[in-house]
């Protein structure tokens, strides 16, 4: 049995084509990871991305559940890092106040505060004392797109809680 460098197939010997995929043998089929479908040496045990066992060999030639280098392999898991996700005490910001703050006191920038964008309401308390109130029309209009459901995401890309 050989495995195709395209899918990591086990196919026939004598097969010139992958069953699976199609993808042409030339006669140089190389060890390909099922988990992530990188190929790896001909004289390697276990995937170099992923740490997946190769051909079933969970166990090096001791018994352990070690690597050519001496590294556990845990069950060839993949110990990748897990999406973010909001911390057990976030409470989602409100659209209705963000949206009021924006409208009322936005030329301060008090609601970009209120979602986290705090150089954003440095920049438009600058802009405002500058332009002496004229930009102020920034919070009022940014006010209005987030009651309108144009600004949905707040400084840490959650989405904000729908109460209008």
């Amino acid at each position: 049995m050989k495995k195709c460098k395209n899918c990591g197939q086990e196919f026939e010997d004598g097969a010139n084509v992958c069953p699976v995929c199609g993808a042409a043998d030339n006669g140089q089929s190389a060890k390909v990871c099922p988990n992530c479908k990188t190929e790896v040496s001909d004289n390697s045990n276990f995937c170099t991305n992923c740490g997946t066992p190769i051909n079933g060999s969970a166990q090096s030639n001791n018994g352990d559940a070690q690597n050519n280098a001496g590294q556990n392999n845990y069950g060839g898991q993949n110990y990748r890092q897990p999406p973010y996700q909001p911390p057990m005490n976030y409470v989602p910001k409100s659209r209705l106040l963000a949206g009021l703050l924006g409208i009322f006191l936005g030329g301060i920038g008090v609601h970009n505060f209120y979602l986290g964008f705090t150089t954003r309401a440095v920049v438009q308390i600058v802009v405002t004392l500058i332009t002496c109130g004229v930009g102020s029309i920034w919070g009022f209009i940014e006010g209005i797109l987030i009651i309108c459901h144009q600004i949905n995401l707040d400084a840490y890309n959650f989405p904000l809680k729908d109460d209008c």
